[in-house]
């Protein structure tokens, strides 16, 4: 039977899903849409349909709810968690003769608890995936890298980790809650405190990915629309880009100051070769522009950025190559593994 091997990433907005030698063959947002029937989910629409009808509640059906399996690097329902990989995993393997052996290295938050890996694992085992192995998302960013001791970020929708990662795995690391969502309520914020607007999550989201910047050289301006904080009226402002940048700029600190306490904890043997290397910067929140340059003159340490969301996926595919190496950064022998 036919064996695919697949590099699946749950941590994030979005889940994405890689196949060794092919590249990305999924990337769709974590929601489903589901209904109740006879004590058990019922799959309406799942990934971008789903975001789609969060947005547009007035097409649900009665009944019809938007779930989010998973947040912030936890599984938060794990009978939707179960039904939307089903469907994720249904339309990657969709015209095969035969069902393929799945070997799926599942891309974890390094701050995951010993019990909610046993969920995660037997979430992916329920589908009928027999080999499974769950790697920190950091680990699998190592693999991108040619050094072998690195300090790495990876910024995205709901989660932060922050790792120093060296040969023998994870020396060090933390997970937290700064990040996109993060930058989103603050946008929110800002647009009520300073003008009187309330906006939505869904259109924070859009200001934050289409006008964010750390720079204070790019002023482009867009017209938002709102209701008014007073009287619930629609109404329309003008805001730049400098106003992006105000709203997040207490996120973007409190950022720098969860890296620089890990770097606290960087073993004193290492410290010359992590500042040599510098910080690896990757995910969502790195494609804002001027956020390394900022992040690089307020830790006194080069940022170096990875622009490619999927790098961790990326990243991850190179083990299936490398076993070995792969099992001693997680703390697993071969013969275990078997």
């Amino acid at each position: 039977m036919f064996n695919l091997e697949l590099v699946i990433d749950i941590g994030g907005g979005n889940t994405t899903i890689y196949q060794n030698k092919k590249g990305i063959v999924l990337c769709e947002p974590s929601v489903v849409a589901v209904k109740k029937q006879r004590n058990k989910l019922k799959l309406i629409a799942k990934g971008k349909e789903a975001k789609r009808l969060s947005r547009n509640r007035s097409e649900l059906a009665p009944g019809v709810n938007i779930i989010t399996p998973f947040s912030e690097g936890t599984v938060t329902n794990s009978e939707a968690a179960r039904i939307m990989l089903k469907g994720f995993l249904e339309t990657v393997t969709a015209g095969r003769f035969f069902r393929p052996n799945i070997d799926a290295l599942v891309l974890i938050s390094c701050g995951t608890s010993v019990v909610e890996r046993k969920n995660i694992e037997s979430i992916f085992t329920s589908l009928g995936i027999k080999n499974v192995t769950l790697v920190e998302s950091p680990i699998a960013v190592a693999a991108l890298l040619e050094n072998p001791y690195n300090f790495i970020v990876i910024s995205g929708a709901t989660i932060t980790e922050v790792a120093i990662v060296a040969p023998t795995g994870i020396i060090t690391a933390c997970s937290v809650n700064i990040c996109g969502n993060s930058m989103d309520e603050a946008i929110k914020k800002y647009l009520s405190d300073q003008y009187r607007l309330v906006i939505s999550k869904t259109r924070a989201e859009d200001l934050r990915i289409k006008l964010a910047t750390l720079s204070d050289k790019q002023n482009i301006a867009v017209e938002v629309q709102g209701r008014d904080l007073i009287d619930s009226a629609t109404r329309k402002i003008e805001i730049t880009a400098e106003d992006l940048r105000k709203a997040i700029i207490g996120v973007v600190n409190n950022l720098a100051d969860v890296i620089e306490s890990v770097s606290m904890l960087c073993p004193d043997n290492l410290i010359e070769d992590i500042y040599h290397t510098g910080i690896t910067f990757c995910g969502g929140l790195a494609n804002i522009h001027g956020l390394a340059q900022h992040l690089t003159e307020r830790l006194k340490i080069k940022v170096n950025s990875i622009s490619d969301p999927a790098a961790p996926v990326t990243g991850g595919a190179a083990y299936f190559a490398d076993r070995d190496r792969l099992y001693a950064m997680i703390g697993m022998n071969l013969e275990e593994k078997k």
